[in-house]
């Protein structure tokens, strides 16, 4: 009888403590399903919160104050970038140089500009603009310092390079941070009038420096120059904002994670692969160029030959390439964002700017006042190019944009450091030691010019088409 008790209570103490097993079980598995579902919560009211906070931050006065005081930097080193051909004539007399060095020595600019181009994206990524750009800024003034107090062709080479690298953040640095601060809706637009900024300050570099250099001297302008840099880097230190915390918050969406940082050689190789990001590089590449070669340096020496322009009338027709920029830039960018359309304006841009830029090869015969309206168009419709960087900010993630941006960037300005120097050769090719090229030689050199133009055009054909990215306006409007 006290067996069968015995078997009787073992019986029930195990299924006692199988129930308590399978209540603890369960127990601990719902609340493990909670924390979950707790932490999904979280991540979920924290992005919410972030896109709540970004579209309070992205309206009012606040993010144009931010661009236009990153864009005074755009103007300044535009204007150092530019200056040098303007004062190509009184550098070349002080220095003895030839066409061919130099346009190697004025390439340096581009040497130091391209290769920094990848770092200052990565630098962007993490950091965000203010650190960045405001000592940038002081390495631009060091160059134009170098430029002004030497008469040597070698350090002038070396202050050009110090140049590009301060300048390899200008550019980057306004359209990251634009991205940060304005909603998607006008990213379109934005590129455009940074680069309209950044014109402005080529315009000021071409006929205002040519009558200044006359006035006092090719010196004073460029240590004048390192005062403003100086100027400016106070005012970027002082006035741009650290990356606001909400924007952290939407990078975390895009996958990205403050603590296990993507090596950088890794992060560079896995973009590297993207073939659009290729083809929107090349074609961006070649549609800059009647920028990056002729406005910025070799356009004054091309009218003073072909047309017989005193270098002044030269300067001021160069200046229209830049003013058609910047209103083809905004006009452009403001269409594509109406449209929500990027690639037929993009392809469209290179086509007219192929034939314009063809038209101009009859500058010596046709009549001055076409070739200076031809040089008005062609900075309009290459003002398209600026949509490969919206493109770009289209698809990349918050969190590599300053990377993909900056890839674009690097071989936009990588493809000058060949050209320059190239159209100085070419055109310097059976011209006496110091002579001047006839308009047949110097055509040689621009011919360059818009060949690699009409293989940019063929290659943006087959960049595919973008569309603006959803952000604060898809979720919260």
């Amino acid at each position: 009888m006290w067996r069968s008790t015995l078997a009787l209570i073992g019986v029930r103490l195990l299924l006692v403590s199988t129930v308590t097993t399978e209540f603890r079980e369960c127990y601990f598995l719902k609340v493990a399903e909670c924390s979950v579902n707790a932490e999904m919560v979280n991540v979920d009211g924290i992005v919410s919160d972030a896109y709540t906070e970004a579209k309070e931050a992205r309206t009012g006065f606040q993010p144009w104050l931010f661009f236009f005081v990153a864009s005074a930097f755009y103007f300044y080193e535009f204007f150092a970038r530019v200056a040098p051909g303007v004062l190509k004539s009184d550098i070349r007399s002080v220095t003895g140089a030839s066409e061919g060095e130099f346009g190697l020595a004025m390439g340096m600019y581009f040497l130091a500009y391209a290769p920094a181009q990848l770092i200052v994206g990565r630098m962007l990524d993490r950091f965000g603009t203010r650190i960045v750009v405001a000592p940038a800024a002081i390495i631009v003034a060091l160059g134009c310092l170098l430029l002004a107090s030497t008469d040597s062709i070698v350090l002038m080479g070396l202050g050009r390079f110090f140049q590009g690298l301060g300048s390899s953040v200008a550019y980057l640095g306004v359209v990251y941070l634009a991205l940060v601060w304005f909603p998607p809706h006008r990213h379109g637009i934005i590129p455009g009038i940074t680069v309209a900024m950044g014109t402005l300050g080529g315009c000021t570099a071409q006929y205002p420096l040519a009558i200044a250099s006359q006035q006092w001297g090719w010196h004073v302008p460029l240590f004048l120059c390192t005062a403003i840099g100086v100027a400016i880097a106070m005012l970027l230190w002082c006035l741009l904002p650290r990356r606001p915390e909400w924007f952290i918050d939407l990078m975390r969406e895009d996958g990205y994670e403050p603590e296990l940082p993507e090596p950088m050689v890794s992060m560079i190789l896995r973009i590297a692969s993207n073939r659009q990001l290729w083809l929107i590089s090349l074609a961006a590449a070649g549609l800059y160029l009647p920028i990056s070669v002729i406005g910025d340096l070799w356009g004054v020496t091309f009218l003073e030959i072909e047309t017989g322009l005193a270098t002044k009338w030269a300067s001021l027709a160069t200046t229209l390439v830049f003013v058609g920029f910047a209103i083809g830039g905004v006009g452009v960018g403001h269409l594509a964002d109406r449209l929500g359309r990027r690639k037929p304006l993009f392809v469209g841009c290179g086509i007219a700017s192929c034939c314009i830029a063809a038209t101009l090869m009859l500058a010596g015969v046709e009549p001055t006042w076409l070739t200076i309206a031809l040089l008005a168009g062609l900075g309009f419709t290459v003002g398209g190019q600026s949509l490969a960087f919206v493109m770009t900010a289209d698809f990349a993630a918050r969190h590599t944009r300053g990377v993909q941006l900056a890839f674009v960037n690097f071989i936009v300005m990588m493809l000058p450091v060949v050209v320059q120097p190239g159209v100085g050769y070419l055109a310097g090719l059976g011209v006496p030691e110091n002579g001047t090229p006839d308009a047949t030689q110097e055509l040689r050199g621009y011919a360059l010019v818009v060949a690699l133009m009409v293989i940019g055009t063929l290659i943006a054909c087959f960049v595919k088409e973008t569309v603006p990215r959803g952000d604060v306006d898809s979720r919260r409007a």
